[in-house]
């Protein structure tokens, strides 16, 4: 595929890219690129939200490059402080251990298995020795950690920053240094992070990363992002029938945001709904039907479909356990 094209799919539903004429050169190169992306397994199943870098991490699988999924089993048990207005409490290796054990079978609902390189950051970090961390640790400086909104914040407020906390920063970066890593994909909350990782390249004598940040997915309420402790989720380990009753709750300008970041169709199909060329109780159907799929089957997303259309045919109020809060709000605007 001819350099230009590949930048229209990479550049899809991004909210930056540090820095594209990086991200070109790289490309034109005409080796196969190493694109990372981290989850922490700090609970044992995902929701739609989590799969938004999964599915850029799929155009590059699509596009030939490698995708490296990374497991932070070792940053888990340190505790991700973004966003946090006081310390994380720490998770036990136990707990790690077991939520690390879905994730990869979650995210080869979306990734092709055969063309993934699942890795874990303990692999390398548990190897390092005092020395080495002391080594690691001298190549940032604390007055660029307060750089960091969250941490600047905690800092004038008088709030605890436990110096483990800076540690998590510099180890996302240190797993782009060990992994050789070509691009980072990273929430846009995490921009401090990724861009550590380009710091610590450079230090180590490596080519900085290119980092691209995806937004945050909005939630079914369309407007917090997609969060368990909201109750705004879709989980991807739900059956198909809850998956596709909750889609099809949304409305119709979220709708067009989750074809964005979520949907496989192509951007000629999108540009079709979003210019009303589509009918948008249509569209719904189609993007209800293809996540439902993609997370169940296409037998069990057909049953959900038609199991749908047959109680609003018989002008029923669905009263789906978990998903009926969200049936009750469906209104098709124009329908």
């Amino acid at each position: 595929m001819d350099i230009k094209r590949q930048l229209e799919i990479i550049r899809r539903g991004t909210v930056g890219v540090t820095s594209e004429p990086e991200l070109l050169k790289k490309l034109q190169s005409g080796r196969p690129l190493r694109v990372k992306a981290g989850f922490d397994p700090t609970a044992p199943d995902l929701h739609l939200g989590h799969t938004v870098l999964m599915q850029k991490l799929k155009h590059f699988q699509d596009l030939g490059h490698n995708v490296l999924l990374l497991i932070g089993d070792f940053t888990a048990m340190i505790g991700d402080p973004t966003g946090k207005s006081e310390t994380r409490p720490a998770l036990t290796k136990e707990e790690v251990v077991a939520n690390s054990k879905t994730y990869t079978s979650q995210a080869f609902k979306i990734l092709d298995e055969k063309k993934t390189e699942v890795v874990f950051n303990s692999e390398w970090m548990e190897r390092l020795t005092p020395g080495d961390l002391i080594s690691l640790a001298s190549r940032y400086t604390v007055a660029r950690m307060l750089e960091r909104d969250d941490f600047k914040k905690r800092y004038d407020e008088g709030r605890p920053i436990a110096v483990h906390e800076f540690l998590y920063p510099l180890i996302q970066g240190y797993d782009s240094v060990v992994l050789k890593a070509d691009v980072e994909l990273g929430g846009t909350d995490q921009l401090f992070n990724l861009l550590v990782g380009r710091d610590l390249q450079r230090e180590y004598g490596q080519a900085p990363q290119v980092v691209i940040t995806m937004p945050l997915l909005e939630g079914l309420d369309g407007v917090r992002k997609m969060s368990k402790s909201y109750g705004n989720y879709i989980g991807i380990t739900e059956p198909a029938s809850e998956i596709y009753g909750k889609v099809m709750s949304i409305s119709d300008e979220l709708m067009l945001r989750w074809y964005e970041l979520l949907s496989d169709a192509p951007s000629g199909r999108i540009a079709d709904i979003s210019g009303g060329l589509l009918h948008p109780k249509q569209a719904k159907e189609e993007l209800a039907f293809e996540l439902s799929a993609r997370f169940s089957s296409k037998a069990e997303a057909e049953q959900a479909a038609a199991g749908f259309k047959a109680l609003f045919a018989r002008k029923e109020t669905p009263e789906l356990q978990v998903g009926k809060r969200f049936f009750k709000r469906i209104v098709f605007e124009g329908a």
